[in-house]
């Protein structure tokens, strides 16, 4: 048999795959604010608070169903996202397409269960989880859809995403004004223009997830029921060394940034540039539905297909 070469696609797939294992662990070997696990999980800093006002939007799903067994994806920053899951009381399997830091973060004793997965072939049989929770690896994946319908392979009750928004998707008139008013002034400034499409330093293309997307995705699955709820985030380089007792000039300037962001979403000139997105493969409890509503998500049962 001769030999057949692998395809351009397949190369760049385990280029991407290799370049993301390795990411994690240099990142713990440089001098950055990752590489200690007690500031990692004992700070009370603004970036630690920015992280948890994200993780706060799968409360409902946990209180709803406090013995639910957890998968996270993703998670190789010390199983961060694990990490929140298992403070609320959850069962929970970290796990991340390289274990360096997930074994640092077990050895430590702060990750019962870990395991090194590649998120676009999972290893795990059907359903052998309750719920599965990718928060912003998403769209590091080079395949991201492919990992959609692993998670949700494995995952018995539904997954949950916390990703950035596609701003591009559903965007209202007075959003497209503002948004060409800022790329006139910026190019009068002479600062650069947000780009439609952007690339990572690692290499990989950033995907953004849109309501759209996650409702096609469970119509295809003939799923029912997905719940969204949207956000501001900012980044703020250095927050992770302000503690958030001192209400120090970067909790200032979140908050004001944050105020100023929703103002404009609540006006129509800009998206929430971060979504919550939900695909539940059960229709929720009345103690679930009850959840989401106060945490103002938006439960959306989806149309029937009639020839199923």
């Amino acid at each position: 048999m001769g030999y057949k070469s692998m395809s351009s696609d397949k190369i760049f797939q385990e280029q991407s795959y290799q370049r993301h294992a390795n990411y994690y662990p240099s990142l713990h070997n440089s001098n950055g604010e990752e590489t200690n696990l007690d500031n990692v999980f004992n700070s009370s800093s603004v970036d630690k608070w920015r992280h948890v006002r994200m993780y706060q939007m799968i409360n409902p799903l946990i209180e709803a169903s406090d013995k639910a067994t957890w998968l996270t994806v993703g998670d190789g920053r010390f199983g961060k996202d694990a990490k929140y899951l298992l403070d609320k009381g959850a069962d929970v399997h970290a796990s991340d397409i390289s274990d360096a830091l997930l074994k640092k973060s077990h050895e430590a004793g702060y990750l019962p269960k870990y395991s090194e997965e590649n998120a676009e072939a999972l290893s795990f049989k059907d359903c052998h989880f309750d719920y599965t929770l990718c928060k912003e690896s998403y769209h590091h994946f080079p395949r991201p859809m492919v990992a959609v319908y692993e998670m949700l392979r494995v995952s018995k009750k539904g997954i949950f995403l916390i990703e950035p928004n596609d701003i591009y998707v559903d965007s209202g008139c007075l959003a497209r004004v503002f948004w060409n008013c800022k790329n006139i002034l910026k190019l009068f400034l002479g600062k650069p223009l947000k780009k439609k499409h952007n690339f990572e330093e690692v290499g990989n293309y950033l995907f953004s997830v849109s309501q759209r997307e996650i409702e096609k995705v469970a119509m295809g699955l003939n799923l029912k029921y997905v719940a969204f709820k949207y956000m501001n985030d900012v980044y703020l380089p250095g927050a992770g060394s302000e503690p958030m007792s001192d209400n120090g000039p970067f909790l200032k300037r979140f908050n004001r940034l944050i105020t100023i962001n929703n103002t404009l979403c609540k006006l129509g000139f800009m998206q929430y540039n971060i979504i919550g997105a939900a695909i539940l493969k059960e229709e929720p409890s009345e103690i679930l539905k009850e959840k989401l509503a106060i945490q103002g998500f938006e439960l959306i049962k989806l149309p029937d297909n009639p020839y199923v």
